[in-house]
């Protein structure tokens, strides 16, 4: 027997839909990621993104080497519609999220606001003091262009203001961005597990109290019992707790240092 023309041209499109069916089905039975053939999709901001997904790519191969993985880039307003959506299986965002019924909230941790500057800068040679940060331009990261972030927030209340001079939309340009120039731009200090020599980019205590970040992982309440996105949730949860304890140990380091 020989396929039609018809059936020919119809091949793509059915052999995606049975894909989705096959998908479905194994969803609900027992889940093994040493066998599993699923697709995972994870919406990361650029700022875990830099941190996770070395180490989410060599779990999944460790793990689920049958499994696939796509990263979606996971800007603060289309989070929770996309999980809500289910577009994607779960995300780690920064982000402030509204509490949301249709939503679950996982807090994994916090990270501490520093300021980044060019360590070639006349900034970064010396501990940054109110009028030196407030006399200098910054650098805002903003997905959106727009939004303040929660040091604006913190100047607010002092009735202070700082002088945001530019916007990028992600970390990644930061060190780029930055060298050369007299510029200061907020991070978490999650940043320090990636920075070296190299990056050229010094961080500073801010000479304001600035809230913590919290890192969110949000997931679809009706997905909360499915057994693959709970061993993603898992691996995700793990990651991000090996992150942190590194994290910790860099801190030390340098205090030990000064």
């Amino acid at each position: 027997m020989r396929p039609t023309p018809r059936a020919v041209e119809l091949l793509p499109d059915i052999s995606a839909g049975l894909a989705t069916i096959r998908a479905s089905i194994d969803r609900h039975q027992t889940f093994d990621p040493a066998t599993t053939r699923r697709n995972f999709r994870v919406g990361l901001t650029d700022y875990h993104a830099m941190i996770i997904i070395p180490r989410l790519l060599r779990e999944f191969s460790r793990q689920a080497p049958g499994a696939t993985l796509n990263i979606i880039p996971a800007n603060g307003l289309d989070i929770p519609s996309s999980v809500h959506l289910r577009q994607i299986d779960c995300a780690l965002t920064g982000a402030v999220i509204k509490d949301d019924p249709s939503l679950l909230k996982i807090e994994l941790g916090q990270d501490r606001l520093f300021c980044a500057v060019w360590s070639g800068s006349q900034i970064a040679s010396s501990a940054m003091s109110l009028e030196t940060y407030l006399s200098a331009s910054h650098l805002q990261v903003s997905a959106d262009g727009v939004s303040s972030g929660l040091a604006d927030a913190a100047l607010k209340e002092l009735g202070l203001q700082r002088n945001v001079v530019a916007t990028i939309s992600n970390y990644l340009a930061l060190p780029w961005v930055l060298r050369g120039t007299e510029l200061v731009a907020h991070c978490g200090d999650g940043i320090l597990q990636i920075l070296d020599r190299a990056s050229e980019v010094t961080l500073l205590s801010p000479p304001l109290p600035i809230p913590n970040v919290s890192a969110w992982l949000l997931l679809h309440p009706q997905m909360a019992t499915d057994p693959g996105t709970i061993w993603l949730k898992e691996v995700l949860s793990n990651i991000y707790s090996e992150s942190q304890i590194k994290k910790r140990e860099i801190v030390s380091e340098r205090e030990q240092r000064k």
